[in-house]
């Protein structure tokens, strides 16, 4: 697009400023927790650069993540936290600047569209990566394969695409983000190699060489923040996969079947996956290489043993795009044939209400851990991912307030499903409460109970403050006792988690 104020930057403008306050908004409005890595692997340890104090997880006690997220996120937490008492304001902070980095996406989806089919279909593509609901729900989350799919796309689209810019500088560029993205997630490695192939072919002097060493640089990043966090350069690289794969720690939480990721696409998109293919194979006609990353990260994930969704984030936008691909082509096919501005507004229109229609239904019923159904609507929206363990964190955030705090005792709340001190945000110890024996022993340490149970009858001492879905705080008058090496970092470093 040129720099010219034009129709392309207006509708462009429009939709990143809505796809922005619905990221933000909802992940304002439904606090979640999709799974304990979002929190452990990324803002917990920030959490713990930025303020002194955080949990730490077996992950970052051997040394097979990266610090190179976290110290971004801990220097957005400490930018942002005057938004905000407690933790509430570096919260909102770190919801925009991953919210911000997700628009990429929208960017990405309107000038491929526009390139393809024109306007038309450029506005229906980005519009679609706009109110998808699992792009509005994943986007501020603080996952390593979330993050890296935000510099994937764009790195794709510079490589594919000429006459951008120098070819030289373009690839290179495109190599720094596909080398991000992959850096971010190592995973990636066999859809960003067909990536390269693709872009380059046999042209090794002019494409080849500024591409790989666009991709290096940021490898090199990563290599040697490792080497002056952990013991060696690019230890959490090749540690991850041993750990992983070698050793199979992995396997612990959970093995899974070949085709697991098809039927968490069925539970996510429901009968609404055959139109959604449909579109998706008449994009595929339009622009296969995105159509084969999809396939190709899926395939090569499934070959894991364990299997989360958010593993295959990286091809939904892809998929997505070419369905928007798909619809525009439809709706610019039926208005040439009509020729009547009239006509094809109205085509425009229903386009996106279905797609509005469609994603909203879906999200009533967002819960890939339920049994396969192919029902339209939820029936109970806080049975979904928007409402998972919200209970918790709103008690440990309306608790990041609370001065006279000076223990916390986790009575029945599993602390993988806490929030820990990303939400908790003060600087006092916290104990994993299970039992009546244990909560005997550790009583002495906290002030503070955030439970999933009413407190035992034998301490009478404690009132009950306010409560969420269940989850209820109390506090009992007095100061706390030092308990050492039963505070939580020593509980997860005894039980090796």
């Amino acid at each position: 697009m040129n720099r010219r104020f034009t129709l392309d930057y207006l509708l462009l403008s429009i939709l990143i400023i809505f796809a922005l306050i619905l990221r933000v908004g909802m992940a304002a409005k439904f606090p979640n927790i999709f799974w304990a890595d979002e929190i452990f692997q990324s803002l917990e340890p920030a959490h713990r650069l930025a303020f002194g104090n955080g949990i730490v997880t077996w992950e970052f006690r051997d040394g097979i993540r990266s610090w190179v997220l976290p110290g971004i996120l801990a220097g957005i937490m400490r930018l942002t936290s005057w938004m905000g008492e407690g933790s509430t304001g570096y919260l909102i902070g770190v919801n925009i600047f991953l919210s911000l980095l997700s628009l990429s996406n929208i960017v990405v989806a309107y000038v491929w569209g526009k390139k393809i089919g024109g306007t038309i279909t450029a506005f229906i593509c980005a519009f679609i990566c706009t109110i998808w609901f699992e792009f509005i729900y994943f986007s501020p989350k603080a996952f390593t394969e979330v993050v890296a799919t935000h510099f994937l796309l764009p790195g794709v689209y510079l490589g594919v695409e000429k006459n951008l810019f120098s070819s030289r500088n373009r690839l290179c560029l495109s190599g720094c983000l596909l080398g991000i993205s992959l850096a971010l997630r190592i995973h990636l490695i066999p859809a960003i190699a067909f990536a390269v192939v693709y872009i380059c072919r046999k042209d090794w002097r002019n494409k080849w060489l500024p591409m790989i060493l666009g991709i290096i640089a940021p490898i090199l990043i990563f290599g040697t923040v490792d080497g002056f966090t952990w013991s060696y350069p690019f230890q959490s690289f090749w540690l991850n996969v041993w750990v992983n794969l070698v050793e199979g720690r992995s396997k612990l939480y959970g093995v899974s079947p070949w085709y697991e990721y098809f039927i968490f696409l069925l539970k996510s998109w429901s009968w609404l996956s055959l139109p959604i293919i449909i579109f998706t194979l008449i994009g595929f006609r339009r622009l296969p290489i995105l159509g084969w990353l999809a396939l190709i990260i899926i395939l090569s994930h499934s070959f894991l043993a364990h299997k989360e969704y958010r593993f295959i984030y990286p091809a939904l936008p892809m998929l997505l795009i070419l369905a928007g691909i798909g619809t525009g082509e439809l709706v610019s096919q039926f208005s040439r044939r009509l020729a009547s501005v009239q006509t094809s507004i109205i085509a425009i229109f229903l386009s996106i209400l279905i797609w509005t229609s469609a994603s909203i239904s879906l999200l009533t019923r967002f819960n890939i851990y339920a049994p396969l159904n192919f029902s339209t609507f939820g029936t109970n929206l806080q049975m979904t991912h928007l409402y998972a363990t919200a209970n918790h964190l709103l008690a440990l955030q309306s608790l990041s307030k609370e001065k006279k705090v000076c223990g916390l005792g986790l009575w029945g709340v599993n602390w993988a499903l806490s929030g820990g001190y990303t939400y908790f945000h003060r600087d006092v110890p916290i104990y994993q409460v299970d039992k009546e024996l244990e909560f005997e022993l550790l009583n002495p340490g906290f002030n503070y109970v955030v439970g999933n149970f009413p407190i035992p009858s034998a301490y009478q001492n404690y009132s009950l403050q306010k409560c969420w879905q269940g989850t209820c705080i109390y506090k009992r008058p007095g100061a706390c006792s030092e308990l050492k090496n039963r505070e939580i970092n020593s509980f997860l470093k005894q039980s090796g988690n």
